[in-house]
């Protein structure tokens, strides 16, 4: 009991002291706070590798590898992400067509993540967007688990507001109660039950299961550069250029790796699953087609045959 009471108490003194923290902290839209194992940052199109006290933009992609163990990202409003091995999260996600008008801080593409909300703003709305769902509201913490289409929701304290999505349209609504697991497959059926099931558990993150303190003051005087690694080829863009809601957006990021002739050649071999990048590739077929040019003035009219 003194452990949790213990817990608790650091938890809160993270988020106090993350009101008064150094102006570097505050101008950032987030931070790594935890990184244990390996971690890459993709920024415009140049891949960096991630260590603790990195601070992060809007549009900024974070991504983990099957060595990762555990990587935290904390906001400046206090909102806490934790994410695990073989993940891809891009920042403040720029959706077109009908799901622009929806509100997200983060987009989870693949992998498992935690968010855990301070009390002081409890609900958090618009938090979170993955492949066919919208997490509208997160009362306290849960745990999400994307691959594909197949979704996994843990509401692990308090209760969790989905909207799912097909084709971009939202075609249903779901709440989540306090420690329920709700899981929906690849073909769209969802499924409720009181308790996650304990495979789910086990594929999680130790570090998942643990209350961890906020460690926002202890990084808020670091300001670490991430280290660049090169340009983003086209096997490490492709699952984002295909990412539905998302192929425009990318399209205008990078546009300018086309020039690059792997990357065009991988783009041109998939056009079927990005079509956007064909314009792109082939503004030739795209030009204006010439006027017809009209007769001559004293020509014959079409058909005309001479007496």
């Amino acid at each position: 009991m003194l452990s949790v009471v213990w817990k608790s108490a650091l938890g809160l003194c993270g988020v106090l002291l993350g009101t008064a923290l150094a102006p570097a902290w505050a101008a950032a839209f987030a931070t790594t706070t935890i990184v244990d194992g390996e971690a890459q940052l993709i920024r415009d199109a140049t891949r960096h590798a991630v260590g603790e006290g990195v601070r992060l933009a809007k549009d900024d992609i974070v991504e983990t590898t099957a060595k990762t163990r555990f990587v935290r990202i904390e906001f400046a409003d206090g909102v806490i992400v934790d994410l695990g091995p073989e993940s891809r999260m891009l920042l403040a996600p720029r959706f077109s067509g009908e799901r622009a008008r929806q509100a997200s801080r983060l987009h989870l593409l693949r992998g498992t993540a935690k968010l855990t909300v301070p009390k002081p703003l409890t609900p958090v709305a618009g938090a979170f967007t993955a492949p066919g769902v919208d997490v509208t509201a997160i009362a306290r913490s849960a745990v999400f688990a994307v691959q594909g289409q197949e979704l996994q929701v843990f509401a692990e304290s308090g209760e969790v507001t989905l909207q799912e999505r097909r084709a971009g349209k939202v075609v249903g609504k779901a709440t989540v109660k306090n420690s329920e697991f709700y899981s929906r497959g690849a073909d769209g059926k969802a499924t409720s039950t009181p308790r996650p099931s304990g495979a789910f558990i086990q594929k999680l993150p130790r570090a998942f299961m643990d209350t961890l303190p906020s460690r926002a003051a202890a990084v808020a005087s670091r300001d670490v550069a991430p280290k660049p690694l090169g340009d983003i080829g086209y096997a490490e863009a492709e699952p984002w250029i295909d990412a539905e809601g998302l192929r425009a957006y990318f399209v205008a990021r990078w546009k300018p790796l086309a020039q690059n002739p792997a990357f065009r050649e991988g783009l041109v071999a998939n056009m079927a699953n990005h079509p956007e990048w064909d314009r792109i590739l082939f503004p030739e077929k795209y030009l204006p087609k010439p006027a017809a040019s009209a007769p001559p003035v004293n020509a014959p009219a079409p058909g005309y045959k001479k007496p």
